[in-house]
């Protein structure tokens, strides 16, 4: 980290003192009238123009910049931390302050380039004007040490409200219809998400503002399936999209360009989240046609065409089912299917998704789906070895994991939603897809007891709560004290 050189702490005279910088300097005019103004010292009159005189943290003082780089602090004994003098290659042209409450700026070099002086804090969506302390907790005191670490969002997480981290792990599955009963749910971040069920009208662009509106500062992930052909939830307001049996004999290009103008048709509705593309090889029971065909590559090609499109709109692209369920045994939706080992996963069905993730930022859906050699039997949306282990540990998955409905035959058969959802988010998943709005209460309940009992850690939930946080380009951060949460128990802090 680049630091500050030639630092100099000039408080006593104050404003005087910065009235008469800037008058050698002509770089500003400021109207002031003292007593006992005092003219600048020899060495100040040969200082080098000044470029910017900003605010230091909270509005206390003033730093002043000069063209070569020096900072005379005024009025304040907040200066930048202090440390190897930065490497200036061409002088300063501008300055600009770093994240309210940090010790440090940015200077803007003549040849285009930043260098940090102190520590000037991240680069953040702060959405508003912020005063001294407004990152209370950790990271105003991690700030204050003159330090940042790059996941401190993951920190300031852990002081947002319990009921809000809880919230943001679920999404309900609404018809359009249903959208206007979600509104407490929206109000009071009980819900992260919602993903469209059945068709829509020409009226759900207005409807999914208003739960915008109530969602306030965190707002709702907006999700739909539009895979294509007969998985196509909005073939009644946006133009047909085939299926990916039949654009697996388009070229590439086709397919990036038409899912790019698919995704801003999406956008303009208000939805920011597809489940798609299906990167399963192979078109065995539930699949079919919404597979791009029997061969690892060409499943590749297709399906990351279509990831490119959805990104470049501004849609997040949700690839799945992960770890593959072309060559399952069963359809998901009724029954837990079996799919052939891991070490032929490796060889086949896994590679279309390690190229989603290694070149791309595409969430993964988690499929209900045993893998013999992984899962020991469970679904790997509900095993660790298959989200923490596979999926993050080994192929280096960073961003969002959402599990495959809970509310399927796979599941159900076995576990009631709310065990699911406990078991789904330990097991290292994001955001847990449950069912309707009567789910949603006793899948909170069953997280926050789960969490006071030990059986789910903090940590989890925390990591999950961030990570959705950070899939709506939030940092957390710029959260804390300015959000609540209502939990649907007694055990809210």
């Amino acid at each position: 980290m680049a630091t500050v050189r030639g630092v100099k702490r000039v408080a006593a005279r104050g404003l005087a003192t910065l009235v008469a910088l800037l008058a050698v300097s002509g770089a500003a005019t400021v109207s002031a009238q003292t007593e006992d103004e005092a003219p600048l010292d020899d060495g100040a009159a040969t200082a080098s123009p000044v470029v910017a005189v900003l605010e230091g943290p909270g509005g206390v003082g003033y730093w002043v910049v000069s063209e070569d780089g020096t900072v005379e602090v005024v009025g304040t004994s907040i200066f930048p931390a202090v440390g190897e003098d930065p490497e200036l290659p061409v002088r300063v042209e501008s300055a600009r302050s770093g994240s309210p409450g940090a010790l440090g700026l940015w200077l803007q070099l003549a040849d285009g380039t930043e260098v940090a002086l102190g520590d000037p804090g991240p680069e953040v969506d702060l959405r508003g004007e912020r005063t001294l302390g407004w990152l209370s907790g950790v990271a105003i005191r991690q700030l204050m040490r003159g330090s940042w670490w790059p996941d401190i969002d993951l920190a300031c997480t852990s002081e947002l409200p319990r009921a809000v981290r809880i919230g943001q792990t679920l999404m309900t599955a609404l018809s359009e219809r249903e959208f206007g009963l979600a509104v407490e749910e929206a109000r009071d971040h009980q819900i992260g998400g919602i993903m469209l069920l059945g068709g829509a009208t020409p009226f759900i662009d207005r409807r999914i503002d208003e739960l915008q509106d109530f969602a306030d500062r965190i707002p709702l992930l907006l999700a739909v399936d539009e895979e294509g052909g007969r998985v196509q939830r909005l073939r009644g307001v946006l133009p047909t999209l085939p299926s990916a049996g039949a654009q697996s004999g388009d070229r590439i290009e086709v397919v990036e360009a038409r899912a790019l103008r698919h995704g801003e048709a999406m956008i303009d509705l208000g939805f920011t989240v597809n489940f798609a593309p299906v990167l399963d090889v192979g078109s065995g029971p539930g699949i079919g046609d919404r597979s791009f065909g029997d061969v690892p590559a060409d499943v590749t090609s297709y399906g990351m065409a279509v990831v490119r499109g959805m990104e470049q709109s501004g849609i997040l692209p949700v690839v799945k089912h992960f770890p593959g369920h072309g060559a399952a045994t069963a359809d998901s939706h009724v029954e837990l299917p079996q799919t052939a080992p891991l070490a032929e996963l490796r060889a086949r069905d896994l590679q279309p998704f390690e190229e989603a993730i290694a070149s791309s930022g595409a969430a993964v859906m988690v499929g209900h789906l045993d893998v013999p050699g992984l899962t020991g039997g469970l679904p790997a949306s509900l095993s660790h070895q298959a989200i923490d282990g596979l999926l993050r540990g080994e192929l280096g998955h960073q961003g969002l994991v959402v599990t495959d409905s809970l509310t399927m035959g796979a599941i159900t058969d076995r576990w009631t939603v709310p065990e699911a959802v406990v078991m789904a988010i330990a097991a290292g998943a994001d955001v847990a897809l449950v069912g309707n709005l009567d789910d949603v209460p006793v899948a909170f309940d069953a997280i926050d007891r789960a969490v006071l009992e030990g059986e789910l850690s903090v940590g989890s939930l925390d990591r999950a709560a961030t990570n959705v946080l950070r899939a709506k380009g939030l940092n957390s951060c710029t959260l804390v004290g300015r959000v609540r949460g209502n939990l649907n128990t007694i055990r809210d802090r």
